[in-house]
Formats: C-alpha cells, structure tokens, sequence
C-alpha cells in the first residue's frame, strides 16, 4: 500500500524548542564546567606561587647560616630601654622579606599602596626575582602582594618582634608564648607549621585597603579564638597555604560564610572574635595549631603569666 502523506521535510515548532532547550542546557553546564577548571588552574597555581615562596625560605636559610626569611614588612621603632617594645635591627632589617616601608609605600585615598620596590628591595628578592610570585591568581585587588608569612617564623621573639600585645585582657603574646623561632632547627615540625598564606587587610588603620602588614598570625592560645589576622576567603571554602619543609596543603573552613559574615560585619579582617564553643573554633583551631607546633604548646588557662 501506497501511502499519499506527503515527505516530512522539518521539525514542528514544539520538536525546535525541545532542542533550543536542550542545546540551552548544554551551554550552561559547559560554562559552569569552564567556570570550575578556571577556578581550580587557579587555585592550583596559587599552590605553587605558596610553594614557591617556601623553598625561597629554605634557600635563604641556607645562604645565611640557617638564619630565616623575616616575616615583618617594616621596622618597628620601639624603644631600646623597653623589653616589650624592641627596635628592629639592622640585622632584622636585612632579613625582612617584604620592605613596605618608606618610600617603597604609597597612600592613595582611602587605601595603602605597595610598590614594586618594596619586594625589589626585600631580602626575598634574590631567590624569588618575579614580581607574579608575590600575588595569588585568586587575588581580585590591584594590589601587588596577596601572601604573608607566618609571624612567629623567622624571629628572635614573637611576633615578628611586635611590642607586647594582649588577647582578651590576657597577656597572649607575652612570656607564655614569646618564643625564639630564628633558624630551620628551631622549627620542631617543618611539615605542620605555615611558612606562607594568602592574607587581605580590610579596614586595617583606617585604610580601606591595604598591603598586608607584618607577619599573619591568630592568637597562639587555642582557648582565645581571635582571628589577629583572617585568611584570604578568595578560594571557596579553601585556604592554600605552604608549609616550612616546602609542601603545599590546602585548608577547608568548615565555617567560611560565617567568618565572612563577621568581616563584613565588622568593616575590618582583622581582630575578629569568634565564639567560644567548640564548633565556633573548629576553623580557627585549623590554623592556630599550625603556627608553631612542637613549641606553642597551650597547657591551662592559669599558664598565661
């Protein structure tokens, strides 16, 4: 039997929206995809500037006498009369990584700027030599510096050689936790302690931007969650940083949007108290205990003299 139906020769209105849906689905899980790689080449490449900056540690170290990178970006003036208030020295000087002092700095409105000079003329310079590897790939500012180093790393006492400083009415930074830490033999586990992270200060001496200052640290009492300083927040729920024997590992925050709440509440990433209960510390305590294990060791709360 002979059909009289004419041939199909195109699809009904209904087939081409079904397919102008389908190809619409398709473009929107391959940018989502694109958008993912993206993400992940960057983080990857943050791992490797971090891991860069370690090793950078490590050969410092071995061109001058084990004698590490320090963490401070400027001098502090001090007083040499005063134990609790040191003057840099010339010697310290010479060993910041970082020099974001004098003209090496700019004010522009409302934010601090870091020049090119300052990581030029840092101690770091020699073994690093390319400015990109001062900045992460996550990093949305114009700044030219994302990472810190840790700041009871590389000193003669913690932190960074800061005047003396309180957390919650008690002397945290002082006697307890007022450590030497100048050489590689004096770091007990260079696999567990943070050389380098991705750090932003916002709202930081009435700067609404500005280069990071010093070294990074928390509070070293496990007991007094203070974030002194926060991580960078740019990596999802991530944190990259490297550690002292030059690996790199990367952190998850189990409560990132909360910490973000609270800097955005704030105005400011910097001294942001967090709760006191045991899952309001789960981050911080992340951290804190990578500082300096094997020697910031909290023990009771009486030992805070």
């Amino acid at each position: 039997m002979i059909s009289n139906r004419p041939p199909r020769n195109a699809f009904t209105l209904v087939e081409l929206m079904i397919v102008i849906v389908i190809l619409g689905l398709l473009a929107s899980l391959l940018v989502v995809a694109a958008g993912t790689m993206t993400d992940s080449a960057r983080s990857t490449e943050d791992s490797a500037r971090l891991r860069s900056i370690a090793m950078a540690n490590v050969s410092f170290a071995t061109d001058n006498d084990q004698r590490l990178l320090s963490p401070r970006t400027e001098p502090n003036i001090g007083d040499p009369n005063d134990p609790d208030n040191p003057t840099t020295t010339d010697e310290q000087v010479r060993r910041m990584w970082v020099h974001g002092f004098g003209n090496n700095v700019s004010d522009s409105g409302s934010d601090r700027i870091e020049l090119s000079s300052a990581l030029s003329s840092g101690a770091a310079w020699e073994y690093l030599g390319d400015e990109t590897l001062y900045k992460s790939p996550l990093d949305p500012t114009t700044r030219i510096r994302s990472y810190s180093l840790n700041a009871f790393i590389g000193v003669d006492r913690c932190a960074d050689e800061y005047p003396a400083m309180t957390v919650l009415s008690s002397p945290a930074y002082n006697t307890r936790y007022r450590l030497p830490c100048p050489t590689q033999a004096s770091i007990p586990q260079p696999a567990k302690t943070i050389c380098a992270i991705g750090e932003i200060l916002l709202g930081f001496g009435g700067y609404q931007q500005t280069a990071n200052v010093n070294g990074w640290l928390v509070s070293p009492n496990p007991n007094q969650p203070l974030w002194t300083d926060t991580p960078a927040l740019w990596n999802r729920d991530f944190v990259n940083i490297s550690q002292m024997d030059g690996s790199v590992q990367s952190l998850r925050l189990m409560h990132a949007d909360a910490l973000r709440a609270k800097i955005a509440a704030s105005g400011s990433s910097h001294n942001v108290l967090i709760g006191a209960s045991d899952q309001d510390k789960v981050d911080f305590q992340t951290f804190n205990s990578r500082l300096l294990p094997g020697v910031l060791e909290f023990r009771t709360a009486s030992d805070q003299e």
